[in-house]
């Protein structure tokens, strides 16, 4: 979430971000807050009026007894002080969770140099990588090719979970493994620090970490338990440091993990669209970062060339994208994404995504940073992005791989992950 004090002191700032994320409906959330919080202040005020004065009674009757005087006037008023008290406490808890509602449903503030636009055809691109080779033959689509080569068994997957979750088989679930590996290894070279995560969090843990909407339309829920599936190791990721104060002495902290990742609504359709493209389940290697406010788009830059350098070195084409004003979710100041070349689709299409949160998620999981010499409160800036998410590369693999015979090259980095092997056949 962002600051209170932004909103109260600056409502105007706020309408404005609202206004280019085009999310005017969410305005009078802004009146509302302030309003609450003032109300909040009167409210907490008379409570604590309340319990002095009923200190100051508490002390009359026992001065009154000690002397032998009646007290009966002073007992009847110290009777009504609790319920009194009771109902304003009531009424705070309420007007809290009021105001803490629309808080956590507030957009973060764009970054100034975020592109405005009202949806994806708006993002624009940055740069573009390699060259597109367009076949001289008809290409499979993917579903059809690893179906061909028996690397996977889609049909098991729809009849044992339901449409959305897959078998891969031999060389495909190698290939899987081996950008898994391929990933944690890159980053390793980087410093990070690799971590294994749980696979699911409370609510109160999640919230702080995804989008609220994302509750309904993403995350799945455990049955009769308060405990939620991960939709990316990300949320593991930027909660290991819930209520935590970091030293700024102590910052960058890059972290990364590889996990399932679990996803209710998946979308797309036609042919392309299936098999592994769009999964409930899929593995994905995901790097954060925690920094000082003042380096965080330095080390989203920074992320963001770590996986730009990861797609060269598979020699898959690709374009950068930055995501525009109204495409950018609610927790993201800047975020940029990869989109990697299919030729079977003969269009780019998204593969990775890098963003910035600044100190959003960090206000929601409490995660300070202490500086030397300073006593002003301050949050650490988080910065995630995926390194690769193995499905999506493994369809971009098999199309931009894909032979004339119907085998499927593999691309030289991964070769000693997949025990030498050069190709699929």
């Amino acid at each position: 979430m962002i600051d209170i004090n932004l909103i109260r002191n600056s409502p105007d700032l706020v309408k404005q971000n609202l206004k280019k994320r085009f999310q005017e409906n969410k305005m009078a959330w802004v009146d509302e807050i302030i309003k609450g919080y003032s109300e909040a202040l009167k409210l907490k005020k008379e409570i604590e009026e309340l319990r002095r004065k009923r200190n100051i009674i508490s002390l009359e009757i026992n001065k009154l007894k000690k002397e032998g005087k009646t007290a009966s006037n002073e007992i009847k008023e110290a009777k009504d002080l609790p319920l009194k008290i009771s109902e304003l406490e009531e009424k705070q808890v309420k007007l809290k969770e009021k105001i803490n509602h629309y808080m956590l449903r507030i957009p973060n503030i764009l970054e100034s140099k975020v592109p405005i636009g009202e949806d994806a055809s708006k993002n624009k691109e940055i740069k573009r990588e390699g060259k597109p080779v367009k076949p001289k033959f008809e290409l499979k689509n993917h579903v059809e090719l690893a179906e061909s080569l028996n690397v996977a068994d889609f049909e098991a997957g729809r009849n044992n979970a339901g449409q959305g979750f897959n078998y891969l088989l031999g060389d495909l679930a190698l290939l899987d493994l081996a950008l898994q590996r391929y990933g944690i290894d890159f980053l390793l070279k980087q410093k990070f620090k690799v971590v294994v995560p749980p696979m699911m969090l409370n609510k109160l843990t999640l919230a702080g970490a995804v989008d609220l909407e994302a509750f309904e339309q993403v995350i799945y829920k455990v049955e009769d338990e308060d405990l939620y599936m991960i939709g990316t190791a990300e949320h593991s990721l930027v909660s290991l440091m819930k209520n935590k104060s970091i030293n700024d002495k102590d910052l960058p902290i890059k972290i990364c993990a590889v996990t399932p990742c679990f996803r209710k609504e998946i979308g797309g359709h036609g042919v392309d669209m299936k098999g592994l493209f769009r999964m409930h389940q899929f593995n994905k290697v995901e790097q954060v970062i925690y920094c000082k406010p003042e380096d965080s788009l330095k080390y989203l830059k920074y992320t963001q060339e770590l996986t730009e350098k990861f797609f060269k070195s598979l020699k898959i084409p690709f374009r950068v994208i930055e995501i525009c004003s109204g495409d950018l979710g609610g927790k993201f100041a800047k975020q940029y994404d990869i989109e990697a070349w299919f030729p079977r689709q003969n269009e780019y299409k998204e593969v990775t995504s890098a963003g910035s949160c600044t100190d959003y998620q960090a206000r929601r999981l409490n995660i300070k940073l202490l500086r030397d010499g300073k006593k002003e409160k301050e949050y650490v800036h988080i910065l995630n992005n995926t390194m690769v998410a193995t499905s999506r590369a493994m369809v971009a693999i098999l199309e931009n791989y894909q032979q004339k015979d119907g085998s499927v090259k593999i691309p030289l980095v991964l070769q000693k992950y997949m025990n030498g092997k050069k190709t699929i056949k």
